[in-house]
């Protein structure tokens, strides 16, 4: 699973990182955030109709074109990769709506004496990568149009087997990432990327402050002995 997680670069920067150019980043601004939770709004990239790559703001938690109602978004904030080709919600968009989400660390919990003790995970350096994802677009009733979007998880890899037993997907070089983006992909080609990230990764404990969606400042992020 992937409840939480950080994107800590400014919009500009992200737009260098990932090569997108300012006519196809939308018209957003956004600022570093370090508890990115459920609900919230922030940059994914992907294609719509075969154009080229854009970024654009989407709410974490995918809201199927069918869905009555906005809030199932919350409970389709993660999308398993072993049924993600077969789920009602998720399998038109892995076919044609999978996108990018991109991050620079993510939380998870670690039981410990009928408590939960959160590490952040991220990649040696804290190099920004980008996680699997697959995105939708809602209308209301009233014409309300929301892009919405999950981040597909796997099994734990060793090193964060020991902490929560799933992970997301890490799509963690320019291959993998255009790979996921190319509609034209085989299914065969993109269950390959879907399995537990195989480089190093870095976790740490962190403080319990991050349990709570409210808090959003860089003292989340920083290491508890």
């Amino acid at each position: 699973m992937c409840g939480r997680y950080t994107l800590t670069l400014d919009d500009r920067l992200l737009r260098e990182l990932f090569g997108i150019s300012p006519e196809a980043a939308g018209d957003f601004e956004y600022s570093p955030n370090y508890n990115i939770c459920p609900g919230s709004q922030v940059p994914v990239i992907y294609s719509e109709n075969g154009a080229g790559a854009s970024m654009r703001l989407m709410r974490w938690g995918l809201i199927p074109k069918w869905a009555k109602a906005p809030s199932i978004g919350y409970k389709m904030i993660n999308a398993r990769a072993e049924t993600v080709h077969q789920k009602p919600a998720y399998k038109v968009p892995f076919a044609r709506q999978r996108c990018l989400v991109p991050a620079d660390g993510f939380y998870e919990w670690q039981k410990d004496n009928g408590g939960k003790i959160p590490y952040r995970i991220t990649l040696p350096g804290e190099a920004p990568f980008t996680f699997a994802g697959l995105w939708d677009k809602w209308i209301s009733p009233e014409g309300e149009r929301i892009l919405s979007f999950s981040i597909v998880t796997v099994e734990a890899s060793e090193g964060v087997r020991e902490i929560h037993n799933r992970m997301p997907v890490i799509l963690a070089d320019n291959s993998s990432r255009d790979t996921w983006l190319d509609m034209g992909t085989p299914v065969s080609e993109l269950k390959g990327l879907l399995t537990s990230y195989t480089g190093e990764l870095v976790s740490y404990r962190v403080s319990t402050l991050v349990n709570s969606p409210r808090n959003n400042f860089p003292q989340l992020i920083e290491r508890i002995p």
